[in-house]
């Protein structure tokens, strides 16, 4: 079969990304995405429909131009060009749905953690200072100026990021290169490449379509769709393990690869051991060879290096190399866990991806049986092992510990639809088998992810900066507010130093104001939901020795002034 003309290729993908955009504006009102100097408007579904068909004509009539008296061709014959074309327009739709819906904020544990330990890295240091912890006598006083996402410093006087530093060294490198919003853009860029990946490496086994069957059923996988859009190293940690799963016959670039996605993700060390082993054996060499032998080496050695900077890490951070900052290692995990976590991921993957995605998982391990189904699957149980043993979450998001290993199993499931699809000998039934199978698990996806909330966040999120921009204009900048979730955001935005009310003893509170007070500073708390209830049973006692008013509201975080009497 001839390939296709390269300019017939780029048409394509331009009509696939207009016909995507048409659906995304007719889906939620219109467009407006600011990437830098790169801005997208458009409110007009009609409009852009409008240029899509114009481009269509022109490449039917390019393609029946190209080869003159040739016959019309017969019933079914341009399948597999609208089978590609259909697949496309679903794979753009998802990334349109990253950029309308990308969280450029900075506010809970993770996006503070990331984006702050970025800056760190990029200062050159690991440690950063906390001056307002020797104002205070609390023997806890570090882990009280420590924000979520940071910890108290095991070597002394300072804290530390608790989060891994593969993700944020990436975020570093991002800032560097183009300025400090484009930390936002990592995750979907990191997301782009995996959908290269999925393609090239699908393609070594299969044609186009089975390529782009799933490319697009991982586009718009839920837990990828979500954390494709949001400062978090989910994603990124699952590009690193596809592309040390399509590198796998190169030691050294498979190790490399493995071991980011270990430094960005300590928990896939598993998945990181799995890989030197495919290396040796995707060389197809004789059992036993030396030179199989020495591709597992090498490969090998390149992820024990990285598993030996990362113990450093936590030894020079937290004080032992089997710490993090998420707590000990035998606080982590624990081998009772294993059937609650084993219900949790089988009850959640069944909510969250259907029975139509298991069934073609099952399709797909009997299509591709024997080596190709086994390494997938080694590299899916692999990432998976460690979580079965982890602190249990039953919600669907926990799915996002196991997403470097769901991404190759998609593969199998696009082998296991086209492999069904074919099996049906109607002209024309096996594409529309396939774009059926995609248009119904995209649009299973979008309506779960909308019943999740999740197109929601971005507008929930605002909240920080809002918060932010209130204790600018309303208080003076030598305050220090008392805050548990706003206790990066507020450091972020405002300036404004923050403690940790949360980690607080009960009989601390006035102590602690007092002492904030003597240092010239003056005191709030900042309170969202919930928190406002927690702050007044835990200080109970304590509050009857201050004055407190509430002198604010930004959505639903409750700005209080305290003082002492």
């Amino acid at each position: 079969m001839s390939s296709r003309p390269r300019n017939s290729t780029l048409l394509d993908g331009l009509i696939a990304a207009l016909l995507a955009l048409a659906v995304l504006v007719a889906a939620t009102g219109g467009v407006d995405i600011q990437a830098g100097p790169v801005s997208l408007r458009s409110h007009s579904a009609w409009r852009v429909l409008a240029i899509a068909a114009s481009l269509f004509g022109i490449r039917v009539w390019r393609s029946r131009s190209s080869e003159p008296g040739a016959r019309r061709p017969e019933p079914g014959a341009r399948s597999p060009d609208l089978v590609r074309l259909c697949l496309l327009t679903l794979i753009f739709l998802s990334i349109g749905y990253w950029f309308k819906f990308l969280l450029a904020t900075v506010g809970g544990a993770d996006s503070y953690g990331y984006a702050t330990a970025a800056q760190q890295l990029a200062s050159g240091g690991l440690v950063a200072p906390a001056p307002i912890a020797e104002w205070l006598s609390s023997p806890d006083r570090l882990a009280l100026a420590s924000p979520l996402g940071w910890a108290p410093w095991a070597g002394g006087n300072g804290i530390v990021p608790k989060y891994p530093l593969g993700f944020p060294a990436l975020l570093a490198l991002a800032g560097s290169i183009a300025g400090p919003n484009a930390i936002f853009f990592v995750p979907p860029a990191m997301g782009l490449l995996t959908l290269w990946l999925v393609y090239r490496f699908t393609r070594r086994w299969g044609d186009t379509t089975v390529s782009l069957l799933a490319t697009a059923l991982v586009a718009w996988n839920p837990v990828f769709l979500t954390y494709a859009k949001q400062p978090m190293s989910d994603v990124a940690a699952t590009a690193w393990m596809m592309l040390a799963l399509y590198c796998a016959r190169s030691p050294v670039r498979a190790g490399l690869a493995a071991g980011a996605a270990f430094l960005t993700r300590p928990a896939l060390i598993v998945a990181g051991g799995v890989i030197p082993s495919l290396t040796a054996a995707l060389k197809c060499r004789p059992p036993g060879a030396r030179g199989r032998f020495r591709d597992a080496l090498i490969a090998g050695a390149i992820v024990a290096a990285a598993v030996a900077l990362q113990m450093s890490l936590q030894a020079f951070l937290f004080g032992s190399p089997f710490a993090s900052g998420y707590g000990s290692a035998d606080f982590l995990f624990s081998l009772g866990r294993f059937p609650e976590n084993a219900a949790i991921y089988a009850r959640q993957s069944w909510i969250a991806f259907g029975a139509l995605w298991f069934a073609a998982l099952g399709a797909g391990v009997w299509v591709l049986r024997g080596r190709r189904a086994a390494d997938i699957l080694a590299v899916a149980a692999a990432v998976a092992l460690p979580y079965l043993f982890y602190i249990p979450y039953d919600h669907w998001e926990t799915l996002r510990f196991l997403l470097p290993g769901l991404v190759p199993l998609t593969i199998l499931a696009a082998f296991g639809v086209t492999a069904a699809a074919a099996a049906v000998r109607v002209p024309a039934a096996p594409a529309l088998i396939v774009v059926l199978f995609a248009v119904v698990f995209a649009v299973r996806s979008e309506r779960f992810m909308r019943a999740s909330s999740v197109w929601e966040i971005q507008a929930l999120e605002a909240r920080y900066p809002l918060a932010a921009q209130w204790m600018i204009v309303n208080t003076p900048p030598q305050s220090v507010a008392l805050a548990m979730q706003h206790s990066g955001s507020l450091r972020w935005y405002s300036g404004r130093q923050t403690l940790r009310w949360d980690l607080m003893k009960p009989d601390e509170l006035a102590s602690t104001i007092g002492e904030l007070e003597a240092h010239g500073a003056t005191v709030y708390a900042a309170l969202e939901g919930t928190e406002q209830q927690e702050f007044d049973a835990k200080f109970s006692t304590e509050l009857a020795r201050l004055t407190v008013d509430p002198v604010g509201r930004v959505r639903n975080v409750l700005m209080l002034r305290l003082k002492r009497r």
